[in-house]
This record gives C-alpha cells, sequence and structure tokens, in this order.
C-alpha cells in the first residue's frame, strides 16, 4: 500500500506542476533620462522583493519584464501598450512621475488591464479610473505634511517653487499652499522653474528679494540641487522644504554642503522602519547594494506584493478583473513602507516621513499619519 500511495502522490506532483503557469507582470520605469535615479533604484528594491517572493501559493511562477520609458510621457504609453498587446501581462507596476503614470492610465483602463503605480502622488493619475491604484499617498497629504511641519517650526512666510512641466509639482505647490495659508501661513509669491532648467539666478533673485522664512521647493532633484546652490550663492538663507521628489542622493552630491537642512516629505525611512517586513527588506537591501534603503525601492517593493497578494486571492492569478477587484480592496496591509489601506479611490492611506539632509546624508526626522 506504502508502494501504490507513493506513486499516486508522485503522478499528483507532476499532474499539479503541469497545471502550473508563469503570470507576467509589466513594469515601466524611467531607467535613463533625466529621472533615472528614480526608476534605477525602484528596480532595486523590486528585485530585493522579487528574490523574496516570486512563486504565487497555487504553484505559478511570476514573470518580471522592465521597459525603460526614459521618463518620457510618449515612450510610458508606448511601453504599456507594448506590455499589454505583446507581452500579455496580467498587471502593469508603474511609473514614478505622475504624468508618466497618466498617460499609462487610460490604456490600462481601456485594456482592463490592473495597474498600480509606486510613486505617482498626484490625484488625478487615479481619478475616475477603475483599474488604477497607488502604493504611495497622494499630494494633498504629502503638501499638508510640509506646510504643516513648516508652520509648526515657526517659519510663517514663504515662496513656492513650481516646476511647470511637471504635474507632480503643481499639485504638491497647491497642496502646500491651500494646507499653509489655512494654518495662517503667509504666501509672499511663488517662482516658475522648468524640468532641465540649469539657471535659476532670476528665481533665486526674486526669492532673495521676497526675503521668506521657508522655500517650499515642489519639483525633483536634478533641478532643487542646482537651485539651492544658486540660492545660497547669493544669500538666501531661508530653508528649503520639499516633498519625495527630492529625497536622492543627487540633492546631496550636485547639492554639497547648500544642501544641508533641506527638508522633504517622503514615504520612508529606514530609521523607522520597525516591522518585520521592514526589517527584512532593509537587510536584505543593505546585504545586496551595501547603502541605506530608500522610499523609491521600498515603494515599488510594496507596490509589486501587493500584487501577489491580490493574486493569490484569485483561483486564476492571471485573470485581471479579480486580480484588480482584490488590488483596490487591499485592507491592513503591512507593507515595507507601513501599513498600507485603499481606499474607494484607489488611493493609498498610509502614513508619511519627514526627513532633512544632515551632515551630508538623509535624517529621519518624524513620522506623520493620516
Amino acid at each position: 500500500m506504502k508502494k501504490i500511495s507513493t506513486i499516486v502522490a508522485s503522478a499528483a506532483l507532476i499532474v499539479s506542476m503541469s497545471y502550473a503557469k508563469e503570470i507576467k507582470i509589466g513594469v515601466v520605469l524611467p531607467l535613463t533620462g533625466p529621472l533615472a535615479a528614480f526608476g534605477q533604484t525602484s528596480n532595486d528594491g523590486l528585485k530585493i522583493a522579487y528574490a523574496q517572493r516570486h512563486t504565487l501559493k497555487n504553484g505559478d511562477t511570476v514573470k518580471i519584464i522592465v521597459l525603460d520609458d526614459r521618463g518620457d510621457k510618449v515612450e510610458a504609453a508606448t511601453a504599456t501598450r507594448r506590455l499589454i498587446d505583446k507581452n500579455k501581462v496580467t498587471a502593469i507596476l508603474g511609473e514614478v512621475a505622475s504624468s508618466n503614470s497618466m498617460a499609462m492610465a487610460p490604456i490600462a483602463e481601456r485594456s482592463k488591464t490592473p495597474m498600480i503605480t509606486h510613486a505617482s502622488t498626484n490625484p488625478r493619475v487615479t481619478k475616475g479610473k477603475k483599474f488604477v491604484t497607488r502604493a504611495c499617498f497622494i499630494d494633498p497629504f504629502q503638501g499638508a505634511i510640509q506646510a504643516n511641519y513648516a508652520y509648526d517650526h515657526g517659519y510663517k512666510t514663504a515662496v513656492i517653487v513650481t516646476d511647470a512641466k511637471q504635474d507632480y509639482s503643481v499639485g504638491v505647490s497647491k497642496a502646500f499652499k491651500k494646507a499653509y495659508l489655512k494654518r495662517g501661513g503667509k504666501i509672499l509669491g511663488r517662482v516658475i522653474i522648468n524640468s532641465g532648467d540649469k539657471d535659476f539666478n532670476a528665481q533665486v533673485s526674486t526669492i532673495k528679494s521676497k526675503n521668506p522664512n521657508i522655500v517650499a521647493f515642489t519639483g525633483y532633484y536634478p533641478e532643487a540641487a542646482l537651485m539651492v546652490r544658486q540660492a545660497r550663492a547669493v544669500g538666501v538663507k531661508a530653508p528649503f522644504i520639499g516633498g519625495d521628489g527630492v529625497g536622492f542622493p543627487e540633492l546631496i552630491k550636485i547639492g554639497g554642503k547648500a544642501a544641508e537642512g533641506f527638508m522633504y516629505s517622503d514615504h520612508f525611512n529606514e530609521a523607522a522602519a520597525t516591522s518585520k517586513v521592514a526589517k527584512a527588506y532593509v537587510a536584505a537591501f543593505h546585504k545586496k547594494y551595501h547603502k541605506p534603503a530608500d522610499s523609491m525601492g521600498a515603494l515599488a517593493a510594496d507596490a509589486y506584493n501587493m500584487l501577489l497578494n491580490a493574486m493569490n486571492k484569485c483561483s486564476d492569478p492571471s485573470d485581471k478583473i479579480c486580480v484588480n477587484t482584490n488590488l483596490r480592496d487591499t485592507k491592513n496591509f503591512q507593507g515595507v513602507t507601513g501599513l498600507i489601506n485603499i481606499d474607494k479611490n484607489g488611493d493609498a492611506i498610509k502614513s508619511g516621513v519627514v526627513n532633512v539632509v544632515k551632515d551630508g546624508k538623509f535624517a529621519y526626522l518624524t513620522t506623520v499619519n493620516p
């Protein structure tokens, strides 16, 4: 009987293995171009998450297909179509920049393909969408974090710097202004920049003439680093505060000593990582890359694991409708960046942190709950 039982068990295993499928997840990131640091570190975090888990509960294996959109809206849309039409992916993960995610979203909607962005914070990314979800908080929350932190620490007047080319920057600027004015702060003015600008002499001269207590910079790290250097060079002493778009090593590498004291809201700081999930991720990240774990990588890991969590609740993990339904129903999901709940709009309700450049490094200041 034992021999027969063994044969039956072996046959069952063979049958089970024959039914195992390969579930494809498409990933769109800016691996090259002006925002390459975002894409590269997102990919680093994704690799950690994939190494930790790439088999579903039913035995199906997960395959990740990563495409580089060079940080361009048209390329992002093209990559999305290719992943859906040619590669036949079950879900899409990406992008970083809100503008690029908004170019991808209609394609995901039309094809009814679940899409999760790990880092696009503009509310319009998910607004009115049924198949687009995010693993990050949104700009109104982020802008409020910056405004409240600034006001609570005695910075009662501000100049806002907005990158007119980036939906992300426009959104954070509006959120900062609304929250700051509500608290009683005074906006002394707003200066406009454009992604790719190198010379900010006119803008920093305006800032100096306004003499604000704080400068609310709402763009990305390439321009932030150059602007803060040029601001300090002309005698602007007011501290800068920004969003998750500035918290990258390039801010310090390019900004140098001028970047000291630059504060920013973010999704994660390993100094505040307390859960088992976060600690395991940070340890694996350190072991593989020999550097601190950052927010973009942690968010990418969370988005990936949220997809797998949704797939594991489906009898057929390649069923896009089922995966999307479960993704949008995510509740009390313990991610690397904290506890995540998805609301009716597909937005993540979660905590955020405030960091600062101190002694040439990013230091943790505080955690802000929703």
